[in-house]
């Protein structure tokens, strides 16, 4: 049902935007501090830093600008390690969001759903790959995300905090732990002037 209602969501925000004003393109860089939810992850207990880098774009949804969707394609690199270090997964993501976004003077405020397409991952321990075949683990996820932070549209820069997690399990199999991704993002941004 929850799988359900993302994809109702995200085809609306797409039709939506089918029909909304000429769009502005821009790019998007930052640090990821991600870990494991769920039931016992346990053996990878502590958060780990990351990265993402992409594009992103906004179409104004009023005259004003003051209601816009934003819609990203980000590489995205998450995970968690255990408390000694010693063991870590990684995980490589193409995250697609599409969300709504609130200009208010400088300040913004972003929530909508998420897209994940698992494209690659290891697991390391005492820092040697023990595992670089990760196909166990899902290759499409759902989530969700929300931010907020500073924009300077005349400069077209904007920097802010992001959450982002999975309402998808990371696999399928009953046996395994029920985990999550888990993300804090921080993150810049730079729209390229309109024309």
């Amino acid at each position: 049902m929850k799988k359900t209602l993302l994809l109702f969501a995200f085809i609306l925000t797409t039709v939506v935007a089918a029909q909304a004003q000429t769009p502005r393109f821009g790019v998007r860089v930052g640090a990821n501090y991600s870990g494991l939810t769920g039931d016992d992850p346990t053996d990878y207990s502590d958060r780990m830093f990351g990265f993402h880098a992409g594009i992103t774009s906004q179409i104004a949804l009023t005259s004003d600008n003051f209601l816009s969707l934003q819609p990203e394609v980000l590489f995205s690199k998450k995970g968690a390690e255990s408390k000694d270090d010693n063991r870590k997964i990684k995980l490589s993501y193409i995250d697609v969001p599409v969300l709504a976004k609130v200009n208010a003077g400088p300040l913004y405020f972003e929530a909508g759903p998420q897209v994940s397409f698992r494209i690659g991952g290891d697991i390391e321990e005492g820092g040697n790959n023990v595992v670089d075949d990760l196909d166990f683990y899902k290759a499409t996820s759902f989530g969700y995300a929300a931010g907020i932070g500073l924009a300077s549209t005349p400069l077209g820069l904007s920097i802010g905090v992001r959450y982002n997690g999975d309402v998808s399990k990371l696999n399928d199999d009953a046996s395994v732990s029920d985990r999550r991704n888990d993300v804090f993002m921080l993150t810049v941004g730079y729209m390229l002037p309109s024309r």
